[in-house]
């Protein structure tokens, strides 16, 4: 795939792009369908090594990304997942997505991820902000000194659960002189041996048979869950100070709402007793004043792709709609304070934040309204289609190659394999087109030839421009 993305170079549009970014300016490059924008994406992550963070509207047109970048780059991009805020009662709660996203941003924030996938919905939810998490990880390194007690300190502090034996991240488990851990940013538990205070070896296990597979000599440790009590400013005593504040502000109002206070009365004797609150996150506000998103975790010299910036937009919107009416219901209920109901960055919030940033507008229509803090300084129109799939429609595949042909286009067809790729040739000389088989692709197919070579992409892509077409098998 690398061919497909060196070709990229010949388009006067994407050198104007990249020569934007180079300046750290903003650009818009429009007239583009969903696999355009992926394939500039990967020319981008191939051009610059600088993180790159790649926003889109849903979960739907996340994986779809993440699946082209694949093709195009050989590389998974991680995409951040959202999570359900727990703002009702609950015996117990899952933290895994909270997990996965802890490890994605501090990953992240600290330049570790090259290339990061972002819905909005998972970009705008209030989460730990970046110095809360600073502080709260810490390491773990063979040959270094760790109390017992300050380190099992650490771990409660940081959300974690003793238990007899670890199944699942958020736990740790001591006999005598080793401590199992379960880590959300490991994706296995890991065994510490201590000799006296030091660390002598540390390595992963299997959960299920609790036998050793390989050592590791270095270990991050981060907090259980991203809204943690014992993270307030003050600590769980500064929390319920703060709850005490809030419970003798409703009391003394005219409409008095018992429900709530109930609820708060209840929760702050959980704090007060030092016992587990899975509905936690009513208090983030609280917990940590500063609001912040995913959005402060993406690190200053990053290249900021928006991708159908209208989309984006609208999504925006209406997730702002529905996160409206679920707090409506909950206010009424007495299950949250109106004072803390600030759960989420608004659009015009995240476009400030863009100021300053090297911001790329990936649209399929020009014409659209950018934002006034991050504006584009250039806007390059692009012609670029995203082919139908053809469904294993032979015919219909043949009568568009004949037409490229004829048009001077160069073809290029990729196949799964080389022995699927035969197939196809053999098929084609039926058809009457003369098809070369080119396994490695090591150049692109010249005017009114034919290219077979292996490679998937989801859906085919056409440059009238540069006359190059790209279908899929």
């Amino acid at each position: 795939m690398d061919k497909l993305l060196s070709f990229l170079k010949n388009i006067p549009e994407y050198q104007l792009l990249l020569k934007s970014v180079q300046r750290n300016e903003a650009a818009a490059v429009t007239g583009l369908g969903q696999i355009n924008r992926s394939h500039l994406v990967a020319g981008l992550r191939r051009e610059f090594d600088r993180p790159i963070v790649v926003i889109c509207q849903d979960d739907m047109t996340a994986k779809r990304l993440q699946q082209e970048l694949a093709a195009f780059l050989g590389e998974t991009a991680p995409v951040l997942p959202s999570r359900e805020l727990t703002l009702y009662d609950t015996a117990v709660v899952s933290r895994a997505w909270e997990q996965k996203r802890l490890s994605q941003l501090f990953s992240l924030a600290k330049g570790q991820t090259k290339l990061q996938i972002l819905t909005w919905e998972a970009l705008s939810q209030r989460t730990i902000p970046p110095a809360v998490l600073e502080k709260a990880a810490f390491t773990l390194e063979v040959g270094q000194e760790y109390p017992l007690e300050e380190l099992l300190e650490k771990l409660t502090h940081a959300g974690y659960t003793r238990c007899g034996m670890v199944e699942g991240p958020g736990q740790f488990a001591v006999r005598g002189g080793i401590v199992d851990i379960y880590s959300p940013a490991a994706d296995r538990p890991f065994r510490c041996e201590f000799f006296g205070d030091e660390l002598d070896t540390m390595g992963y296990f299997d959960p299920v048979t609790q036998r050793r597979s390989e050592n590791t000599d270095r270990m991050l440790i981060l907090p259980v869950g991203e809204t943690q009590p014992s993270l307030h400013p003050g600590g769980l005593s500064g929390l319920c100070k703060d709850i005490r504040t809030l419970i003798a502000r409703q009391k003394r109002r005219k409409n008095l709402n018992e429900a709530l206070i109930a609820t708060l009365e209840k929760d702050l004797e959980k704090y007060e007793n030092n016992l587990s609150n899975p509905a936690s996150d009513r208090y983030m506000a609280l917990i940590y004043p500063e609001m912040a998103t995913a959005a402060d975790y993406i690190p200053e010299n990053a290249i900021v792709v928006l991708c159908d910036h209208s989309s984006l937009q609208r999504s925006a919107r209406s997730r702002s709609d529905e996160m409206g009416m679920q707090l409506d219901s909950l206010l009424q209920g007495g299950l949250v304070a109106g004072e803390l109901c600030d759960y989420a960055a608004q659009w015009e919030d995240f476009c400030l934040g863009l100021s300053g940033r090297t911001v790329v507008y990936f649209d399929a229509f020009g014409g659209t309204a950018y934002p006034e803090s991050c504006p584009p300084k250039q806007l390059l129109p692009m012609t670029a289609k995203q082919l139908p799939s053809y469904g294993g429609n032979l015919d219909t595949a043949a009568t568009d190659l004949s037409h490229y042909q004829k048009m001077e286009f160069g073809s290029l067809v990729l196949c799964g394999s080389r022995r699927r790729a035969e197939l196809l040739q053999e098929m084609l000389r039926g058809k009457g087109l003369s098809a070369f088989l080119c396994i490695p692709l090591t150049t692109l197919p010249k005017p009114g030839q034919i290219l077979l070579a292996e490679g998937t992409l989801p859906f085919g892509m056409e440059y009238p421009l540069s006359k190059i077409a790209v279908l899929t098998e």
